[in-house]
């Protein structure tokens, strides 16, 4: 559909039946990307998520039920409340929404490096993170939570999508809510251009390297005296 919407914008002429005839294909290979695009979401959290939000066990726990319980108490602090959501208190002494670091991290390790599905190259990503880009890192991190919280250990292999899009969904509201806080919203939205410049900042040098040679590419378009 991408490649056929491509076309129309530049004008460009779609053989007649073209959607028809290869629309199962289309799909499959929709349904595997997004498959494959959540699956890799879900592996570069699991990476921060224990480290993080510190999901280990104390060293007092000295049986293997121990721990698992030690872990689900700590899933389900971060839990409640949405702890899980706040980084540090601002200057004020009020709570930063969205800005835990284990979101940051993931958000520019999954949106920002150098892999085939990083996103740096849209112009959106190169200004801030966009909302729903926040949102599904942040549900895809309540979904993995939960997943300890109820079971004290790595059990991300069972997570489901239609868990990660209910959070999506509520995670997509609370973001609405936040924007429509006179003294969250510009605090939020600063936090994710100050992420998208992070991300961006290896991509930013090679522009303005080019910036600085673009002389050097320049073509004479008016009539000037040649020395």
């Amino acid at each position: 559909m991408e490649v056929i919407a491509h076309f129309e914008a530049q004008g460009w002429e779609v053989k007649a039946g073209y959607y028809l005839t290869h629309k199962l294909d289309m799909c499959r290979l929709l349904f595997n990307d997004i498959l494959t695009f959540c699956s890799d979401l879900k592996k570069v959290a699991i990476k921060s998520l224990c480290a993080e939000y510190d999901l280990y066990p104390p060293t007092t726990a000295n049986t293997e039920e121990q721990c698992i319980a030690a872990v689900k108490k700590k899933a389900d602090d971060l839990l409640s409340m949405a702890r899980y959501l706040h980084g540090e208190p601002d200057g004020q002494g009020r709570a930063s929404n969205f800005a835990h670091r284990a979101l940051k991290n993931i958000c520019l390790t999954f949106y920002y490096s150098n892999t085939s599905k990083c996103l740096h190259q849209f112009a959106e990503f190169q200004e801030y993170v966009p909302y729903r880009a926040l949102a599904l890192v942040t549900a895809m991190v309540h979904v993995l939570l939960s997943s300890f919280r109820k079971h004290g250990i790595d059990n991300s292999a069972q997570v489901n999508s239609q868990d990660v899009d209910e959070a999506y969904t509520m995670l997509n509201e609370t973001i609405l809510d936040v924007l429509d806080h006179p003294h969250h919203s510009p605090k939020l939205n600063a936090m994710l251009t100050d992420w998208a410049q992070s991300g961006m900042t290896g991509y930013v040098m090679k522009h303005k390297l080019m910036e600085h040679m673009r002389n050097e590419f320049t073509p004479i378009l008016d009539f000037v005296e040649i020395l």
